[in-house]
């Protein structure tokens, strides 16, 4: 027998799609009222992510006048026949949610549910025929959730694979995010100057007065903890000056060398990935805001420091090696709009400590604010993780 899902189309995506989360569904049919339903792209981000995830069928279907019983009409013949139907009334048009409860009330057939969905809480409760909660059975991961949104993820960071699969990089990680973050600024400046690497060898041209110093600081450091060595400072020919080292031969994963987020970045990843709070995490994800990647220089894109799926809900989350500010929280409060809908949840980690202000902010905001990771070890950032996070014991 086939089992038939019948949805009131809405704006969010990640709400059409949250019932495939519970259950095993052949076809979905998806109502909407004509001129409010979804447009070309989002009916090929649901198509798409029906067949290849869930090798189910959508289909789009728009009830001919926007009254009370054109909608009753259209539930009457959908549901006439001998499979199972189940009719999401969670969200959409209120007027077929009032059309799905006079047909209940009219028509007794035990082959049709009426349930409803909630992303925040990962339960279906069904309100017909009986009534009873379902806990959610499985969750999309993050490119699956950004392409609900119309976006599409266009690459993360070969290293975040890597810490997954080795206990030395997930070491140099950590070793890396000790050395440098309590010199969080001079970092900053360090990985902006001008960068020329060929292979292990790496050469950084001073432009300002006080970059030498600043340089003498953060090599300091690095070559105190076995990290780079062979440091020297030269004038070229033509009067500028430069630094020059070479990475250790254990220090591999060259991006924590060459961005200044990149340390505090991972060691958030590491957190997260550990704390066991969410299903899916990654790290320097590159993101097409509308999903048509192309190589025009004008193509809207970003990057996303760190980006995990709790629960149903999608997680983006910026790392900054600073003090947080109104200007961050907005910053990402605007990209996880953009890129991952109303579900989804906005987070700003910074390595120093925020003012009271910008904390009252945030909490206005809704964005989740992690600051002073600096004086974070790895088990307290996972507690802070797990503090907003809590994991679900049920």
């Amino acid at each position: 027998m086939a089992r038939i899902l019948i949805s009131f189309f809405c704006a969010d995506n990640t709400e059409n799609i949250s019932p495939f989360l519970y259950g095993r569904y052949d076809r979905a049919f998806y109502i909407s009222f004509e001129g409010e339903g979804p447009d070309s792209r989002s009916k090929e981000v649901i198509e798409n992510l029906i067949s290849e995830r869930f090798g189910a069928q959508a289909v789009f279907l728009t009830a001919g006048e926007k009254t009370l019983g054109c909608a009753y009409r259209l539930l009457y013949d959908l549901t006439d026949g001998d499979g199972e139907y189940v009719i999401d009334v969670t969200g959409g048009p209120g007027l077929f949610s009032a059309a799905a409860g006079i047909y209940i009330s009219e028509n007794e057939k035990k082959n049709v549910r009426l349930s409803t969905f909630s992303i925040k809480n990962g339960t279906e409760t069904v309100h017909y025929p009986s009534t009873e909660t379902i806990q959610r059975k499985e969750t999309l991961n993050v490119a699956e959730l950004i392409s609900l949104s119309g976006g599409a993820v266009i690459s993360a960071s070969k290293t975040m694979r890597q810490l997954s699969d080795s206990g030395s990089l997930r070491s140099e990680a950590v070793r890396m995010w000790d050395t440098v973050k309590a010199a969080a600024y001079d970092w900053n400046r360090f990985c902006s100057m001008a960068n020329m690497r060929q292979g292990s060898k790496v050469t950084k041209k001073l432009s300002r007065a006080d970059d030498k110093k600043t340089c003498e600081r953060i090599t300091g450091l690095l070559s105190k903890r076995g990290i780079i060595k062979d440091v020297k400072t030269y004038v070229s020919d033509t009067g500028k000056t430069y630094v020059e080292y070479e990475l250790c031969p254990k220090s591999k994963t060259v991006e924590l060398y060459e961005k200044s987020g990149t340390a505090l970045e991972l060691f958030a990843f590491l957190a997260a990935s550990e704390c066991g709070a969410f299903s899916d995490a990654a790290t320097g994800v590159m993101l097409d805001l509308d999903g048509l990647i192309t190589k025009k220089k004008g193509d809207p894109r970003n990057e996303i420091d760190l980006a995990a799926v709790y629960g149903g809900r999608l997680v983006l989350a910026s790392c900054k090696c600073t003090k947080p500010t109104k200007e961050y929280l907005y910053e990402i409060l605007t990209m996880t709009q953009q890129y991952g809908g109303r579900h989804a949840i906005p987070a700003l980690i910074c390595s120093e400590a925020a003012f009271e202000p910008v904390r009252e902010r945030a909490k206005e905001m809704g964005v989740i604010l992690i600051d002073n990771a600096a004086n974070h070890s790895l088990k307290m950032l996972k507690d802070e993780f797990l503090k907003y996070f809590p994991i679900n014991t049920d």
